[in-house]
C-alpha cells in the first residue's frame, strides 16, 4: 500500500450556524488519482478551497508527506497546482497572454506554453482575445495553466464543466498521462463514469459528510449489488 501523500482530518466549516463540511477525513496515497464526488451543495467546493488555502476550516487539519500543512505558506502552494470551477481571465488577454502569465509565475519556458496551447487545441486562438473564447475554451484554457505548471500535486474543481465529448476524452487521457509521472491529482466531480474510469479512489460527500470512502471497488462491494458507482449510490440516494 502506497503511504499517504496528502491528508484530511477532521475538516469541518461552519458558515455561521451551518456547517458546510462536518469532520471530513481522507486520505490520497502517493502518485493516485482521487475524485471528490457528491451533488450540488454536498461540499466538495468547500472543501477544495480549504486545501488550497482560500477558506481556512473552523476545525481539523491538512497533512502533506506527514507534516502539518500551513495553506497560507509559499513553500505549500508552490507544491500543487489548482483548476478553479470557474477560472475568470481578463477580457482582454489572448489565450497565449493568460498561458504566458502563469508560465512566469511557476518559471515555466515559453516552449511549455506552446505545448500546452497544442495539447488543448487553442492554437488556431492562440491570439485571439478569451472575451470571443466559448465556455469550453476558457475550459480547457483553465485546465492548460493548471497542467503545464508541473507540480507533484494537481487539484481540479469541476473540470469537466463545458466539455464536450471529445474534449471529455482528451482530459481522461491528459490526467492519465500526468499519472504516470507520478503525480498526485485530486478533482471533483458529478459525473460517475468519469469516476470509474480515472479514479484510484473516492471520497463521497452529502450534505458535508463523507458517506463512502475507499476504492471504485471497495465502494461498490460495500453498497449494494450494482454494475457501477451509480447504482450504488443511486440506490442509497446519495446524490
Amino acid at each position: 500500500m502506497n503511504s499517504p501523500f496528502f491528508e484530511a482530518r477532521n475538516l469541518t466549516k461552519c458558515f455561521q450556524d451551518k456547517k458546510s463540511l462536518d469532520h471530513v477525513s481522507f486520505f490520497i496515497p502517493q502518485g493516485k488519482i482521487l475524485a471528490l464526488c457528491g451533488g450540488n451543495g454536498a461540499g466538495k467546493s468547500t472543501l477544495i478551497k480549504i486545501i488550497t488555502g482560500i477558506l481556512s476550516p473552523t476545525e481539523g487539519e491538512l497533512m502533506m508527506n506527514g507534516q502539518t500543512v500551513n495553506t497560507k505558506s509559499i513553500a505549500y502552494k508552490t507544491m500543487f497546482s489548482y483548476m478553479p470551477d470557474r477560472m475568470l481571465f481578463h477580457p482582454q488577454l489572448t489565450g497565449y497572454e493568460v498561458l504566458k502569465f502563469f508560465a512566469k509565475l511557476r518559471g515555466l519556458s515559453e516552449n511549455r506554453v506552446i505545448t500546452w496551447i497544442e495539447k488543448i487545441g487553442l492554437t488556431e486562438a492562440l491570439h485571439k482575445q478569451v472575451k470571443h473564447y466559448s465556455k469550453g475554451m476558457q475550459q480547457r484554457l483553465s485546465l492548460a495553466q493548471a497542467l503545464m505548471s508541473d507540480t507533484p500535486f494537481i487539484i481540479l474543481d469541476e473540470p469537466t464543466n463545458g466539455l464536450d465529448p471529445y474534449w471529455v476524452f482528451v482530459f481522461k487521457n491528459l490526467l492519465k498521462e500526468e499519472k504516470q509521472k507520478g503525480k498526485t491529482i485530486l478533482f471533483s466531480t458529478h459525473i460517475l463514469s468519469i469516476v470509474e474510469e480515472l479514479a484510484d479512489e473516492a471520497v463521497f460527500l452529502n450534505e458535508g459528510k463523507v458517506v463512502a470512502s475507499g476504492t471504485i471497488n471497495e465502494i461498490v462491494n460495500n453498497g449494494s449489488e450494482g454494475a457501477s458507482l451509480e447504482d450504488v449510490f443511486f440506490k442509497n440516494s446519495i446524490l
